[in-house]
């Protein structure tokens, strides 16, 4: 097991910089140099290893399955994902590491009663596929993000009673994930 200490910003950035630098010189030694602008490798780098941490601080914390299943009451895993499979329960894959099944994570805020019981309809809305991995995150950044014509973030919205106004909204995230994707793939 790996200590994990607590170090400030610029100590981290320190030791994590000595350890990248040894590590690429090595890979670059026997593989040659990329013909890539370094200090956009180095920025890019940066963002692999906060990502994590920004996306927690952005979405909220998550539930793993089990931590899903125990906020459901107990339900198996086979609930779990069919709920996401119908598009009932917003869940968002993990970068596959190769060796394991993708896993899921699940926005601790959608377990709220009163957003829980309003997804389903805000997720069909938005465009939600389980199988489209970026439309699950595109959408749990949206529910969270401040909007001024909805007067806070849509989950607040949602909560507060404003449905119709979020599902007005929702048709705008999915309109936007259809051009983005089809741009993506060249059709726009």
């Amino acid at each position: 097991m790996v200590m994990v200490r607590t170090l400030s910003p610029e100590a981290y950035a320190r030791e994590a910089a000595a350890a990248y630098e040894a590590s690429l010189l090595e890979q670059a030694r026997q593989y040659g140099a990329p013909a890539t602008d370094p200090a956009t490798e180095g920025h890019r780098a940066a963002g692999v290893t906060i990502a994590g941490q920004a996306w927690d601080a952005d979405i909220g914390g998550f539930y793993d399955t089990a931590g899903a299943r125990a906020a459901l009451g107990g339900v198996s895993k086979q609930a779990v994902s069919e709920r996401v499979r119908q598009g009932r329960l917003l869940g968002l894959p993990l970068a596959s590491d190769g060796h394991t099944r993708d896993r899921l994570v699940y926005p601790v805020w959608q377990f709220r009663p009163g957003l829980l019981r309003h997804l389903p309809r805000v997720l069909a809305v938005a465009g939600y596929e389980p199988d489209r991995p970026t439309t699950g995150w595109t959408i749990a950044m949206w529910l969270v993000t401040p909007d001024p014509d909805l007067g806070g973030a849509p989950l607040e919205a949602i909560e507060t009673g404003d449905l119709d106004a979020v599902l007005a909204a929702a048709a705008d995230i999915r309109a936007s994930l259809s051009t983005d994707e089809r741009a993506a793939h060249g059709a726009a």
